[in-house]
């Protein structure tokens, strides 16, 4: 019966590609986070828009000396959540790109362990087939010797 091919870091390389793939997810999940934060940015810029609409509104009719008090800070408020998260939008950047150099880094590693596993198999498959050759000389050999005999 034929032997089946087994490669003996089958593991690893198996390992290697679950690293990958999981790499693969936090990366989107950060990319999932970057692109909620720009939301957030937007967001607070409307806000800001809005207040400021707001305000002139109010302001062009009859209004309460607090309400005009209450803009200022709601302004600022806004800006300075509007830095956090253009802080925190940096941050998530720069992981961004440390995670995609690991991802590419992952991915190299589970390809030369991909490209050994194929030299290996070419490899078995070379040395199958010269058995197999050599089988078929062996029983072809085997054939003509007993013919001779025969006669």
């Amino acid at each position: 019966m034929a032997k089946k091919f087994s490669f003996k870091l089958e593991g690893l390389l198996k390992l290697r590609h679950f690293k990958e793939e999981q790499l693969k997810v936090e990366l989107g999940q950060i990319n999932t986070d970057i692109q909620n934060t720009k939301v957030r940015i937007a967001e607070l810029e409307q806000h800001i828009a809005e207040a400021y609409d707001f305000q002139e509104k109010s302001l062009s009719g009859h209004s309460d000396g607090r309400l005009a008090r209450f803009f200022p800070y709601f302004i600022q408020a806004k800006k300075e959540d509007i830095k956090a998260n253009e802080n925190l939008l940096f941050s998530l950047e720069r992981k961004y790109q440390a995670k995609l150099k690991e991802v590419s880094q992952a991915m190299g590693e589970s390809k030369l362990i991909q490209n050994m596993k194929e030299k290996a198999k070419d490899t078995w498959k070379k040395e199958k087939e010269k058995k197999e050759q050599e089988d078929i000389e062996e029983i072809l050999h085997m054939k003509r010797g007993s013919k001779e005999t025969s006669l």
